[in-house]
């Protein structure tokens, strides 16, 4: 059974922006990794000695 023009349009429309999305995420996913991987370089995730304030 074929569908009307203007379903197959949409169908279409639909199976591109699914396939835009899954392309999307996947950088999205890469950046992040990318992202801690600086952040991990340049030190920011050192832990600092915690302060103690001292008793009045």
């Amino acid at each position: 059974m074929t569908m009307p023009p203007e379903e197959e349009t949409t169908q279409s429309e639909v199976d591109r922006l699914r396939a835009e999305n899954a392309l999307l995420r996947t950088e999205k996913d890469l950046l992040l990794k990318a992202a801690i991987g600086f952040a991990t370089d340049a030190g920011a995730f050192r832990q600092r000695p915690i302060e103690r304030r001292s008793s009045p």
